[in-house]
């Protein structure tokens, strides 16, 4: 069971049976499964209606920032399952402004050309994790775009930080334990090859727990599927009786 739960977004989850680490294809989509959320003291909120390709939907309730949600789910020839999450306040708009830009000098990830930015994040005292993700779009559109671009920081609370050390990445991951309740401000460098007609549009989430050792976990699974040479990589679950997670997110996009 995967269900990501955010604010003012109706509660959903993914239902599959999944499959053993040495059987061949893909988990399989259950579409006859009953799923329901309850709140923090246990009371039942709504069922979620099968919307199609192992999808649950909750008619009725959407999410709420501070709030902690069960997301349970039966089917006739598999055990119960649940998972719990508090979904984060939406993370508040710090100053996120260019203070350079280099416009590439030959082959190389070294040498292509990037915008650096100053980003500035103001967390709310809540312990959590942030995941910063940078896109682009044409200038003056109103369009959300799908497609994480290349970025890197040298932000000595990033595990693997430095700029020229080919530590560029689609996503960047920090802990606020050592900023909480206070502002940090990071550089981060975007790596663009179109800077005049197109803009950069940046994607702050602030996520739980779950979420973070969730997508750290499958993306080490992802870079080892396949090489003989990587030990076997477990990837995280806080689903109970199952595999899968509950997690609790937020986003805001930054237009710098």
């Amino acid at each position: 069971m995967y269900s990501s739960l955010e604010p003012d977004a109706p509660l959903e989850a993914f239902v599959s049976r999944s499959v053993g680490i040495l059987d061949q294809g893909e988990p399989i989509l259950l579409e006859n499964a009953k799923v329901w959320a309850e709140d923090s003291n246990g009371q039942v909120l709504d069922t979620l209606v099968f919307i199609g390709f192992g999808q649950y939907r909750s008619p009725n309730v959407t999410g709420e920032a501070g709030q902690s949600y069960t997301i349970k789910a039966m089917h006739s020839t598999l055990p119960s399952v649940f998972g719990q999450a508090t979904i984060p306040a939406i993370p508040a708009e710090g100053a996120v402004d260019s203070v350079n830009a280099f416009n590439g000098g030959g082959p190389g990830i070294g040498n292509l050309p990037y915008k650096e930015y100053s980003f500035e994040i103001l967390d709310d005292g809540d312990p959590g994790y942030y995941m910063i993700e940078a896109y682009e779009r044409l200038r003056g559109s109103v369009t959300i775009p799908e497609y994480p671009i290349t970025l890197e920081t040298d932000d000595p609370l990033v595990t693997g930080s430095g700029f020229g050390q080919n530590n560029w990445d689609e996503r960047i991951d920090i802990s606020n334990e050592f900023f909480l309740g206070q502002s940090h401000t990071m550089k981060i460098r975007v790596y663009q090859w179109d800077q005049l007609g197109m803009e950069i549009l940046f994607k702050l989430k602030k996520v739980d727990e779950a979420t973070f050792f969730y997508e750290r976990s499958l993306d080490q699974y992802q870079n080892a599927n396949g090489n003989p040479f990587t030990q076997p990589v477990s990837v995280y679950s806080n689903v109970q009786n199952g595999l899968g997670v509950v997690a609790g997110t937020s986003y805001r996009w930054i237009l710098p």
